[in-house]
């Protein structure tokens, strides 16, 4: 059939008349249609705009990374960094291809500073990361990256962007780079002790630039090497640091690396690979209490995220082993006079428990399935003892980490485990605290909030879902306004400035918004509320150091508010 043909048989838009009153348009060629005919009016037919084409995932990245890459060509200028552009030839593509940057070339010396930077951060004990394979193959080739072999190579590029964010050289921030005080500050592992807080803000806006060109090229490299679809323990590694690096780029907490991390751990797990400890819990406690501390940072991340819990439970038995510790078992032994290998152990239950909540929490209360039905009452007073009962152990571990004071690597490593125990549990207060609200402010449009600690209980026999949520609001109100008090005053007691910098930076905004929108409460005085804003104020000023500050002046605003009480 030749094209006049086509032409012929395609049948002509609908008449406005027609379109208009929802009735089938015998359209002819030409002259008007037998319906306006037969009515006597005019058959005009006015032409449908051209739907705009939706652009692709491929695209919308494409067009960020070269934004991104004007902005960053006069920094990289400046820190005096050379670009060059990659070799060309062919490439194998697993999905859509992206735009492929210039890399940075960066000095041996950089990069084994860079290596170093990484050991104190976090991130460097993920037992999946196979750091000591990594710094050998490095050593052979002269700490040089575009030397190693594939998977090694994105792995280390990596490493590298997310150690570019607390690197004090001049070739990152630029600028002379960072002075003497702040370089003490930035690699100390103690806790900062100083009257008055250093203003760290303008580093993160300074090293912006070259991490996120840092940033793009790792992301181009695992796109190249295609990490999320051949499964190795690389692979893994980078799909979670680069899952990392991507929620803490854009601030929304979605990203699709989490997901292909945790199928590798599922498929390695399966073929009995070594670094996953699965059922050998017993021949590796360690590393099952790593592997849980860090699935309950993804947990509480995501839940707070407002996204999907990216594991199961079954993924966790496979991965971790079964915990089979309750709360109560747990809160006996923080309160008796353990070792500190027994204490760290221990963790592994209170990190199970946190992972559980957080996911009943996502199925329960958050999730979208949840949010439609009505408010599962049981469920939530359920909910409500179990983050008491976990109150209470925190308490007693914390008293418990405060004793460990004969050797300070060992003293630096439980403190670090106990202010994530702290924040992950806040985060779960802070989670049910905003589904609480959006419900109230959602369903319950003229709720008064102008209630008191001391409200009554609603009568059981005339049951009012108003009466109910008020209630409900108030005592996770009073418990989120003690929740920012202590989590206030663990970051006092934080063992170092990674710590602040990379766990929960958007949660330090959260809580620090809640305070402010309190005057005053029978919970909470105002000079434990001012003490509590201060902290803030000054950890807001530390994460800076790392992070371009994203809290529209909230430093600023937490000074005026201080200067007026």
């Amino acid at each position: 059939m030749d094209e006049n043909e086509q032409t012929k048989r395609k049948k002509p838009p609908a008449c406005d008349y027609c379109k208009a009153r929802r009735v089938i348009c015998h359209a002819q060629s030409e002259g008007p249609c037998p319906r306006c005919v037969e009515k006597g009016v005019p058959c005009t037919t006015t032409a449908l705009a051209a739907r705009r084409r939706r652009r692709t995932k491929a695209e919308m990245q494409e067009e960020r990374l070269k934004k991104a890459n004007k902005t960053a060509d006069s920094t990289l200028r400046t820190a005096g960094l050379e670009t060059s552009q990659p070799n060309e030839g062919p490439t194998r593509h697993i999905e859509a291809p992206h735009f492929i940057p210039p890399s940075l070339s960066l000095s041996a010396e950089l990069v084994a500073e860079l290596i170093q930077i990484f050991h104190i951060l976090p991130q460097s004990l993920h037992p999946i990361i196979p750091l000591d394979e990594l710094e050998a193959s490095l050593r052979l080739a002269s700490w040089s990256l575009s030397s190693l072999p594939p998977q090694l190579r994105v792995l280390a590029q990596c490493i590298v962007t997310l150690a570019s964010f607390f690197s004090t050289n001049a070739a990152i921030v630029g600028r002379g780079g960072c002075g003497p005080e702040v370089t003490s500050i930035a690699l100390s592992k103690a806790p900062l002790k100083e009257p008055v807080v250093p203003d760290l803000r303008e580093y993160g806006v300074r090293r912006k630039p070259v991490c996120y060109q840092l940033w793009t090229e790792a992301l181009s490299l695992a796109h190249q090497q295609g990490i999320t679809a051949h499964v190795s323990r690389e692979n893994a590694a980078c799909c979670w640091l680069l899952d990392f690096l991507e929620c803490r780029f854009s601030g929304e907490g979605v990203s699709t690396y989490a997901s292909a991390y945790n199928s590798h751990l599922r498929c390695l797990a399966e073929t009995n690979d070594s670094a996953i400890p699965g059922d050998a819990e017993a021949a590796s406690p360690g590393t099952s209490v790593l592997y849980r501390a860090y699935m309950m940072h993804d947990a509480v991340y995501a839940i707070t995220s407002r996204r999907s819990i990216p594991f199961s439970h079954q993924d966790e038995l496979l991965i971790s082993g079964p915990c089979t510790t309750t709360l109560e078992q747990l809160l006996q032994e923080f309160s008796s006079d353990v070792s500190n290998k027994q204490l760290f152990l221990s963790m592994n239950a209170f990190a199970s428990h946190t992972i559980r909540l957080a996911r009943e929490s996502s199925e329960r209360l958050s999730g979208v399935y949840a949010r439609r039905r009505t408010l599962d009452e049981v469920f939530l007073a359920s909910h409500f003892a179990s983050l008491d009962l976990m109150h209470s152990i925190l308490l007693a571990e914390r008293d418990r980490a405060l004793w460990v004071v004969d050797n300070s690597t060992e003293s630096h490593f439980i403190r670090s485990c106990a202010y994530a125990l702290h924040i992950s549990w806040g985060c779960l207060v802070l989670n049910l605290y905003d589904l609480l609200l959006d419900r109230v402010n959602n369903n319950l449009c003229d709720f008064d909030l102008g209630f008191t600690v001391h409200s009554a209980v609603p009568s059981a026999t005339e049951y009012d879902p108003r009466e109910w949520a008020r209630l409900h609001f108030s005592r996770v109100r009073q418990m989120a306004l003690r929740v920012a008090v202590g989590i206030s005053e663990a970051l006092k007691d934080v063992p170092c400035i990674s710590r602040v910098t990379h766990l929960h930076f958007e949660e330090l905004e959260k809580w620090a918004k809640l305070l402010l929108g309190e005057s005053g409460t029978v919970v909470i005085n105002r000079s434990d509320r001012s003490r509590a804003l201060q902290c803030y104020r000054d950890a807001l000023k530390i994460a800076g150091f790392s992070w371009a500050n994203r809290s529209a002046g909230l430093v600023e605003i937490i000074d005026e508010h201080l200067a007026e009480s």
